[in-house]
């Protein structure tokens, strides 16, 4: 009985580790698309989630396709005003355990110039929580922001104390970008590598992508891969070799391999 007992509460105990864990490299693609948007990477502790916006009649709703618009998938409402609930309950972080910014990447649908200004104003109110370029330096708060996609990279560049950044892509690398303005590279895995998982990688294209993460860690940026095989294989292949976000759609099975690589 006793001998049971101490099984029993070490699975428990295990089991609790693996829920405070949390998974600083996780990114929830196209997270708008879960049963419950946020909460279910959040229930996972995954550190990065996705988002993708449309400006329409000067709101901003969340879909991966054009809607029309719908007070239930606005921006506030599924990302924005929960995230500032929960940061205000946890004392000034989104995980109370948590040593680093919790990633939220936005991905414009519609031209992010235009977008730009709308987005801002709704985000000002609570700027406090949102981490800040100033005089070249980050200031690290509760949430690290920043656009993708059709992103206004104009009006982000002009300014000098920014809380919103910008995702980069391959082509971005060595051109001088400081990783305060462009934090993370994000680009299309099978624009550059053709190996689709058959057999051992071609010793090129491995040498090939481990450059641009090379690049990318030189820079002081992370570095995303999308658009891959969505396989357990691929999640594991991506962490051996240091890839800085892991996308996944299946949010429990990315956890499972995330605590067991």
């Amino acid at each position: 009985m006793k001998l049971k007992v101490i099984i029993l509460l070490t699975s428990l105990f295990s089991c609790m580790l693996q829920a405070q864990t949390i998974h600083y490299n996780a990114f929830s693609h196209n997270d708008y698309e879960r049963p419950r948007p946020l909460f279910d990477a959040l229930s996972l502790q995954f550190n990065c989630v996705e988002a993708d916006l449309w400006l329409i009649d000067g709101e901003l709703y969340v879909s991966h396709d054009s809607v029309a618009p719908n007070p239930d998938i606005t921006f506030e409402k599924l990302y924005l005003l929960p995230l500032v609930e929960r940061i205000t309950n946890n004392n000034g972080k989104v995980y109370p355990g948590s040593d680093r910014p919790f990633y939220l990447m936005v991905d414009c649908k519609t031209d992010g110039e235009a977008m730009y200004p709308v987005l801002k104003k709704k985000l000002e109110p609570y700027e406090s929580l949102f981490c800040h370029e100033k005089d070249g330096k980050l200031q690290e708060s509760a949430v690290l922001f920043y656009l993708s996609g059709r992103s206004p990279r104009k009006a982000i560049t002009a300014e000098s104390n920014r809380f919103i950044f910008l995702d980069g892509r391959i082509d971005d690398l060595g051109k001088g970008i400081p990783a305060v303005l462009m934090p993370v590279i994000s680009d299309n895995y099978s624009k550059y590598i053709d190996w689709k998982g058959q057999g051992e990688i071609p010793a090129e294209m491995l040498e090939k992508m481990r450059g641009y993460i090379r690049q990318s860690h030189a820079e002081g940026k992370l570095f995303r891969w999308w658009g891959a095989p969505d396989t357990p294989q691929f999640k594991k292949f991506f962490i051996r070799e240091k890839v800085d976000l892991i996308g996944g759609d299946d949010l429990k099975a990315l956890s499972l391999i995330l605590q067991k690589p």
